[in-house]
């Protein structure tokens, strides 16, 4: 080997580690660049979330019930009355035996009612109808006026604190007006929804999605029926889920609607939506899962003379089930984070008590909702993104527990 070739075989090979070393580092530049953006992202869900997440938020109902409070005429609370602090309540009345806190409710600054001795005046405390409030700590007060020993009225609010008014109802000898109002901006009516439309929507999209990948991957031939049935599968999953939701609307709503006599969108019209959309990511995974299953297995029991609906049922499918598990986490974890196609097919109103034939906001429309508006909320939307995000962890690991033990299970046999 002369000079020349040496040097022109070094002069290649150090090219070729430039650009080897430029395409791993930003290789690893990118990753890092998106990693960090996942975490920074997950850290400012956490930061503003956090402290709104609580059983309350997500036990409670989201609408607010408002009471207008009094003291009936008859009920004179006296300076000599007096209550002990039993509970330690720092803002507490010891004339009147009731304890606050202040608060938020969603992202408004509100003063709770933390504690209440059982013969508390405030349990006396009627409504407008004169018929009695059953006060308890899932309450706070909006406002209070009071009657004062020395004659006159005192107003007390959310800016005044609770410890003012403590110190204020010292001084009260009866309630005039009030303003009681339960907690309210919780979840547990779009949490219920999200779990129904989680069920029917698989319901609907599982049979039909591994039926269709048995088809595909098991009977059909190689020929223009079945090139034409991928490529459309292979384009419907592209489409925008809006066009979806556009489909739900001018279908599945009117189609609900005949049946059940309810108008506008439903769970039931949203979860057909979701079943369609649904049916591309199942059939792809499925279909590979059959793919990959050794073809010695169904030989083996075609050659025992079992059938081939037998051989699908009892060897195929058994042996693609990690896939299929994978195919039910991509379906739900989409359905937990889908929001536009059901804006449009079953409706953005919150309510409490969800309906199969009603409309219903799920988690993802309920985080829409919060950030609408000329206050958004923030925090709420937050808190809400945190528990899809623990959901979606749970059902994974959940996943590849179970893939583990089918395969341990498989290879003892």
């Amino acid at each position: 080997m002369n000079k020349e070739t040496s040097f022109s075989l070094n002069n290649h090979i150090f090219k070729r580690r430039i650009k080897d070393g430029c395409s791993y580092f930003s290789t690893v530049l990118f990753s890092c660049f998106t990693f960090a953006i996942l975490i920074w992202m997950v850290v400012y869900v956490f930061q503003n979330g956090a402290n709104y997440l609580n059983w309350d938020f997500i036990s409670g109902d989201y609408n607010q019930h408002s009471y207008t409070i009094k003291s009936k005429e008859e009920n004179i609370v006296p300076v000599t009355s007096y209550f002990e602090n039993k509970d330690d309540v720092d803002c507490f009345s010891s004339r009147w035996g009731v304890g606050f806190k202040d608060g938020l409710s969603g992202e408004e600054s509100v003063i709770y009612i933390v504690s209440i001795d059982p013969n508390s005046p405030f349990n006396d405390l009627v409504d407008s109808s004169n018929s009695k409030v059953k006060i308890n700590n899932e309450y706070f007060l909006s406002s209070l006026v009071t009657f004062d020993d020395d004659g006159s009225m005192s107003v007390y609010g959310a800016k005044e604190g609770a410890k003012q008014l403590a110190l204020g109802l010292e001084k009260a000898y009866s309630i005039f007006d009030g303003t009681l109002t339960s907690q309210g901006k919780g979840i547990r009516g779009s949490l219920l929804t999200t779990f129904i439309l989680i069920g029917f929507s698989l319901l609907f999209s599982l049979p039909l999605g591994i039926g269709g990948a048995i088809y595909l991957s098991l009977y059909a031939k190689d020929n223009f029926l079945s090139r034409s049935i991928r490529t459309l599968i292979d384009v419907t999953s592209g489409v925008p889920s809006i066009i979806f939701g556009l489909a739900g609307a001018l279908i599945f709503i009117p189609f609900i609607n005949g049946i059940s006599g309810h108008n506008g969108g439903s769970i039931f019209s949203g979860s057909l939506t979701l079943a369609i959309m649904l049916l591309p990511t199942i059939v792809k995974t499925v279909e590979e899962s059959i793919k990959v299953v050794p073809s010695s297995y169904s030989m083996a029991s075609l050659a025992l003379g079992a059938s081939k609906t037998r051989t699908i049922f009892k060897i195929i499918l058994p042996n693609a089930l990690p896939g299929i598990l994978s195919a039910c986490i991509l379906s739900i974890g989409r359905i937990i984070g889908e929001s536009a196609a059901l804006i449009f097919s079953m409706g953005a109103v919150i309510g409490d008590n969800p309906s199969l034939f009603e409309g219903q906001a799920s988690l993802a429309v309920h985080i829409w909702t919060c950030l609408q508006g000329e206050s958004p909320q923030y925090g709420s939307a937050c808190a809400i993104s945190i528990i899809i995000l623990i959901v979606v962890l749970i059902l994974s690991l959940a996943t590849k527990l179970l893939s583990l033990y089918l395969n341990k299970q498989k290879g003892n046999s």
